[in-house]
């Protein structure tokens, strides 16, 4: 909590300095934002993603049966993996629907991703013509208990690594790249799973997520990283995050994004088999709780 205060105050200093409203960084990604859902949909976004790249992914319903498993149950829209869940088979897949059918959130089902390992692509573009990333960092999430784990910060089996260091310019730029094929992204984290680094640089690899409103570069969430270096990175990041904001070109209505986001999900349906349910203490599975698969 204390790197995103202190990222959001070096983030606001910086705006001051060179004359741009803070508030108006909810609009870095607005032509993103799904005016109908009121979030910025992962389903929407998904059709954004080319095939080669994009993994199987529908509208969850008891009509619908995945082809293989394992899958993933994913909210609509959320943060830092909230409210994702595993399924195994298709058991495990009906009762982790009759734990959420109360939910107001509409759920999507998701294939597992191929490959061994997962990496967070973190990017801030302040001019979204010049062809140019002026901040991208590459960080591997690793987990060695699980196959298929649900990889987030509040996973205790869940470390991260920042490894841009292990790439030359070029190869940045390459990876880099593949962000611009599917959109002009102010600020954004892709998270996506390959083999191998060789694989990811050649862009063989498949997208789990694009977080497009309060995407966290993960890299600051490396554990050899001292105060000193997130303090180093966080300062010219922010500073390109103000110039990105100020870039933002005027439109005549801009989207209440912020408020919309916030406000996503909470009428909760009161129906009488949801009060059924609670009486009788259904609960869902808690993230980083899923069995291992072996």
């Amino acid at each position: 909590m204390h790197i995103t205060i202190i990222m959001v105050l070096t983030y606001i200093l910086c705006c001051v300095r060179i004359s741009t409203a803070p508030w108006r960084y909810w609009q870095l990604n607005a032509h993103y934002f799904s005016k109908e859902q009121g979030v910025f949909s992962k389903m929407s976004i998904d059709e954004l993603i080319p095939d080669r790249w994009r993994l199987a992914q529908a509208f969850d319903s008891e009509t619908y049966t995945p082809d293989q498993f394992p899958v993933f149950l994913k909210p609509e829209w959320g943060q830092n993996a909230h409210g994702i869940h595993r399924a195994d088979d298709l058991a495990q897949l009906v009762k982790l629907r009759a734990n959420l059918e109360c939910q107001p959130q509409r759920y999507l089902v998701q294939q597992a991703a191929p490959g061994q390992r997962e990496f967070e692509l973190f990017s801030i573009d302040e001019d979204r013509e010049d062809g140019k990333h002026d901040v991208f960092t590459v960080t591997e999430a690793i987990n060695n208990s699980e196959i298929y784990p649900i990889n987030s910060k509040y996973n205790r089996s869940t470390r991260y690594s920042d490894i841009t260091g292990e790439f030359d310019a070029e190869q940045r730029v390459a990876m880099s790249g593949y962000l611009s094929q599917i959109g002009k992204f102010g600020i954004s984290r892709m998270a996506v799973r390959a083999e191998s680094t060789e694989a990811l640089v050649n862009g063989d690899f498949h997208i789990i997520e694009i977080n497009l409103f309060l995407p966290m570069p993960i890299n600051l969430l490396d554990g050899d990283y001292t105060w000193q270096q997130k303090w180093a990175f966080i300062q010219p990041a922010m500073m390109s995050l103000a110039k990105s904001t100020k870039l933002i070109k005027p439109v005549e209505k801009r989207q209440p994004i912020f408020m919309r986001m916030m406000m996503y999900g909470r009428d909760k349906p009161n129906t009488e088999k949801c009060a059924t349910n609670n009486n009788q203490g259904t609960k869902s599975h808690k993230i980083g709780e899923q069995s291992s698969q072996s």
